[in-house]
């Protein structure tokens, strides 16, 4: 975003999808919307990290327009932590071309539904989708 996008130094953003789950660190927990997560786990001041509901293709635009310096958008093609939640046919079509449209890389976190757990290798597959970065971690092991 710095160098591709033009954002001022130290100042770019990222935004969340809402119901997530990356781990405990510092940033994980500042990009959670689970008080569980992010209670007592501080401080989260200069993130830069927006959330917004998952699913919501309406509130991807939104934000898109309304965060300046906007770097990135990461979520779970399929959330896992709260039960199987699966986004609705065309959900990651649209987000990636509203990222396309607005330069902000779109990140899959497939930690959970990668490496065949859907039927296929991964589940942004589904959808004939190629993030810009895809997440995988614990689901190598």
């Amino acid at each position: 975003a710095y160098e591709k996008k033009g954002v001022p130094a130290d100042s770019a953003q990222v935004l969340f999808a809402k119901g997530n789950f990356w781990g405990r660190t510092i940033a994980a927990c500042g990009s959670s919307d689970d008080p569980d997560r992010y209670h007592n786990f501080g401080p989260y001041h200069g993130l830069g990290f927006h959330l917004i509901d998952y699913n919501n293709i309406e509130e991807v635009e939104k934000a898109f327009e309304a965060i300046p310096n906007l770097a990135a958008f990461m979520f779970e093609p399929i959330q896992g932590e709260a039960g199987v939640v699966v986004p609705d046919t065309g959900y990651l079509q649209k987000v990636r071309e509203l990222c396309d449209k607005h330069n902000v890389l779109m990140i899959c976190d497939e930690v959970q539904s990668g490496l065949g757990r859907t039927g296929k290798k991964l589940a942004v597959e589904w959808e004939g989708v190629r993030p810009d970065i895809i997440t995988l971690g614990k689901a190598l092991s």
